[in-house]
């Protein structure tokens, strides 16, 4: 190669490289081996002051308590081994600090679960670390309901229940969360709040059973009082409010089968729930209004 030619090697060299950081790492999938998680809020790791710290993927697994595990985690997909750590293991290796008493799972696409440090003990959730000894960058990590949205970078999900349906909620958030980048630790009543003052400080029995309703199953996605909660949905919390009180039939039948309304939403059917359910969210909802 003559030297004259070197620059022009160079240059194109430069934007192959350039090429693939802006186009190629972009198509990867979430987590490529290097992927960390974030930890932020009252973890004893923190009691410095600092804002947060990072995990790396391997120090996870290399915490007490990794196991691998056998299961279907999406239908369609053949029976994988999983790596897997309960998250009591962590908190258990990392402490929580002061009253915290539940960790919130942050998400890429806003969608948010609170679990409490009960909750995570009583049923041995889990993160993902590998699917069939491999992390995300491999390529071959399913994606949530086949295709709705991949699970990387980090998954968490209950094995004590079937994974692939929506499984019993805790009593504030749902299991099953995709694409977790980190975890905040907080304080239950603190961070709900909003839900417990003003015209929440006192409600009717039904309301009650309401609120904890939509704090198991609905604030995963759609904020509730005070902003509180996921931002996945487009319908905010005074929205909400409205149905339940002057559309309570068109309410009851979008949350039992949104699809017949909207076919493209990612919003689950909610079956499972009864008469009683859908009349304690409206009234949880109404009271909230006044």
């Amino acid at each position: 190669m003559k030297i004259a030619h070197l620059p022009v090697v160079v240059l194109l060299m430069s934007l192959f490289i350039a090429a693939y950081f802006v186009f190629g790492r972009s198509q990867l999938p979430a987590g490529d081996g290097q992927a960390v998680i974030r930890l932020s809020g009252q973890w004893a790791q923190l009691e410095d002051g600092s804002e947060a710290f990072q995990l790396t993927r391997q120090m996870l697994a290399e915490l007490p308590g990794y196991y691998e595990m056998d299961a279907r985690l999406v239908p369609n997909e053949a029976i994988a081994k999983l790596g897997v750590l309960p998250l009591a293991k962590l908190i258990e290796a990392y402490p929580l600090l002061g009253d915290a008493d539940g960790i919130v799972l942050e998400t890429i696409n806003n969608w948010e679960s609170y679990l409490t440090v009960d909750y995570l003990t009583d049923r041995s959730s889990v993160i993902l670390l590998y699917y069939n000894g491999e992390d995300p960058g491999a390529g071959n990590w399913p994606a949530f309901g086949g295709d709705i949205e991949p699970l990387a970078p980090f998954y968490v999900f209950d094995p004590e229940k079937p994974i692939p349906t929506f499984p019993t909620s805790p009593q504030y958030g749902m299991i099953a969360a995709t694409q977790i980048t980190g975890i905040r630790a907080s304080n239950t009543a603190a961070r709900y709040e909003p839900f417990y003052s003003g015209s929440l400080e006192e409600v009717s029995d039904r309301a009650f059973a309401g609120r904890k309703l939509y704090l198991q199953r609905c604030n995963s996605c759609h904020k509730g009082p005070g902003d509180v909660g996921g931002n996945v949905s487009e319908r905010p919390f005074p929205v909400l409010q409205a149905h339940a009180q002057y559309n309570a039939a068109y309410f009851e039948r979008v949350v039992i089968n949104p699809k017949q309304f909207f076919p493209e939403t990612s919003m689950p059917k909610h079956e499972d729930f009864e008469k009683a359910d859908i009349e304690a969210l409206i009234a949880f909802l109404s009271e909230s209004a006044e």
